[in-house]
């Protein structure tokens, strides 16, 4: 996309004589624009580098719940998020022509800091401190109320039975054997009837959805801060609780657990039901990818060792939550 383009939409936000620097083009064309005043930004055009990877998040109606909701996330103490910036009609989107199709576009304000780092959690203190930032998050998710909610992506038991359905078609595209589709199915069937048996009503919400590294934002001074709420929407808090657990070192994960919940000690009711939404986080890659031919190689050399090593033995009653 041309800067002169790029110019135009953010002429609606008034900001004169940008520098615009390309990010990266995956789920978003995404741009950091420095402003001659000072200011920095963060614009995304919400066309995805992939059509299969649209949904939801990037239609009109479920962009603006995503934006809304960051909009009162942003006047909330207890977090430091980026905050939505209203054009000059005082919508939070602006709608743009490019390559012959309209797209939606944002700006949203700049979190200063860098990417958390996979080193940065050998810190105990600071695995605690993630745990406890998304429960405050959800703590906030809680008392959210919002018409739209709908229009967003959810990731419940309808979504784990979608993505049943994505990884069968991994048998057509040879990326699968059908022994493997046979154990996800059976691993995503497990952990619904264990959400249906439990009624685990307490356990959903609204959830971010999508934690990872690259997802959060270590500050100059320590604090955490959530980016990227693209699949924000319904959802288990066990899914959240389950990637956060995932980017913490084993040995490490009983104090996120204090972090999030309070305690050490959450019982195995609670272990179960993580190592369940652990494994749904990673087969929900796979599903997200499934038309990214990149990545294709990479799934069918992975997916033996997904099911052999830690779906079949979930399925068998072992204990996988600190070898994940």
């Amino acid at each position: 996309m041309r800067n002169e383009q790029l110019q135009e939409i953010l002429n609606e936000y008034d900001i004169r004589e940008p520098e615009i620097i390309f990010i990266r083009h995956n789920e978003n064309r995404t741009y950091k624009v420095k402003s001659h005043d000072g200011s920095t930004y963060l614009l995304r055009i919400h066309q995805p580098v992939k059509e299969g990877m649209a949904g939801q998040q990037h239609t009109y109606d479920g962009l603006l719940g995503e934006l809304q909701m960051l909009e009162h996330l942003s006047s909330w103490d207890h977090l430091l998020v980026q905050r939505p910036v209203r054009n000059r009609t005082g919508e939070l989107i602006t709608i743009i022509e490019h390559e012959g199709k309209c797209w939606n576009s944002s700006v949203l304000t700049w979190l200063e800091g860098r990417d958390l780092q996979k080193g940065d959690l050998n810190d105990k203190v600071l695995v605690e401190k993630l745990g406890a930032r998304i429960a405050e998050l959800h703590k906030f998710y809680s008392r959210y109320e919002q018409e739209g909610l709908d229009k967003r992506p959810s990731q419940g038991i309808a979504y784990n039975l979608y993505m049943i359905e994505v990884i069968k078609q991994g048998l057509a595209k040879d990326l699968f054997a059908s022994s493997d589709v046979s154990i996800i199915e059976q691993t995503i069937t497990l952990v619904n009837s264990r959400l249906v048996d439990s009624g685990n009503i307490e356990a959903s919400g609204l959830i971010h959805g999508d934690l990872s590294l690259g997802n959060i934002i270590m500050t100059s001074n320590g604090e955490l801060c959530f980016i990227d709420f693209g699949f924000f929407g319904p959802g288990y808090n066990y899914t959240d609780v389950a990637m956060g657990a995932m980017m913490v070192p084993s040995e490490h994960r009983d104090k996120f657990l204090k972090g999030y919940y309070g305690s050490d000690h959450t019982g195995k009711e609670k272990l179960v039901m993580l190592e369940g939404f652990m494994l749904l986080a990673i087969i929900g890659y796979y599903v997200f990818q499934m038309e990214n031919e990149s990545v294709h190689a990479w799934m069918r050399e992975r997916m033996p060792k997904l099911c052999a090593d830690y779906c079949m033995p979930y399925l068998e009653g072992e204990r996988i939550f600190y070898s994940v």
